[in-house]
């Protein structure tokens, strides 16, 4: 082997050498900047996807791991830049690859995590065009409709919208009965939950809704009775101590028998047991949380 060779192969592995120590001199400096200099650059959607040049899919995925990587020091950091890069990514990430499931689903809750409520709409309303059969989306709408927008009028409108998807979990069908119920249109809540029942496709399904549909119409039942018992000892004068006399009741929803609690109100008594048992659990609170 002659000089010339040796020095062409020794030439490689001293450049290498070179280079790692002026790493290693450079990584304070390096390191210190970084938080400052990650969310400088942020990407036009549309600008990205021509400079990409055919190759959407590789870029998606490069833009997808970095606002992964960076998610979790946002979320640490709490700062409003760094919700606004990871939303800018996000729509770059699904203006190029928009028939990639993966950011829109982790992506609107990502933002919903850093405070960015509009903007984890934005993708969720966006997925919902990408993915018109996919529940999860229109579900995920209703949810931050009910839990940060307190618009209850929206989570209901967005969770028949889920639950009427053919792909939809059932119990979605009455998660929407649930919130029309406590937007005070028991009587929607109750039609809906008839529709379904009609429109089951199981028994397990069918027995599922049936006894959200009990529950409703007990809640509407017993508002009937409580008021027909206040009549009653208001003519009376006094507390009712038998069920007898109330005079004639609707029948139970719930199957069981109307009589008079411990604590004085006329109750199912299939209902009895569970409200005993939220009691106990309530005190049982006060005592651990005083």
């Amino acid at each position: 082997m002659n000089l010339r060779t040796l020095i062409l192969i020794a030439l490689p592995f001293a450049g290498a050498i070179g280079a790692h120590q002026f790493q290693v001199r450079t990584d304070p400096d390096r390191w210190a900047q970084t938080e400052d200099l990650r969310p400088i650059f942020v990407p036009s959607p549309q600008a990205t996807k021509v400079s990409s040049m055919g190759f959407d899919m590789v870029v998606a995925d490069l833009f997808w791991i970095r606002t992964v990587l960076l998610f979790v020091d946002f979320l640490a950091e709490e700062s409003e830049d760094g919700a606004a890069w990871t939303r800018t990514v996000l729509k770059t990430v699904v203006e190029l690859d928009p028939k990639w499931r993966t950011p829109f689903f982790y992506g609107g809750s990502m933002l919903r995590l850093l405070n960015d409520i509009e903007g984890s709409d934005e993708i969720f309303s966006e997925a919902v065009e990408a993915f018109p059969e996919d529940p999860y989306f229109p579900f995920s709408l209703a949810m931050n409709a009910y839990m940060y927008h307190n618009d209850l009028d929206r989570a209901v409108g967005h969770l028949q919208h889920a639950a009427a998807l053919p792909r939809a979990p059932r119990w979605y069908r009455n998660a929407a009965a649930e919130f029309i119920s406590r937007r005070g249109q028991r009587k929607a809540a109750l039609l809906y939950l008839k529709e379904q029942l009609n429109n089951a496709n199981s028994d397990r399904e069918r027995a599922l809704v049936d006894a959200k549909y009990k529950s409703l119409l007990y809640e509407q039942v017993s508002e009937a009775v409580e008021s027909i018992q206040a009549d009653v000892e208001e003519r009376l004068g006094v507390p009712i101590d038998h069920i007898d006399q109330m005079g004639p009741l609707p029948p139970d929803p719930l199957g069981g028998e109307w009589f008079v609690a411990e604590d004085g109100v006329v109750r199912s008594s299939v209902q009895d047991p569970v409200v005993a048992r939220r009691a106990k659990l309530t005190e049982r609170a006060i005592l651990v949380n005083p």
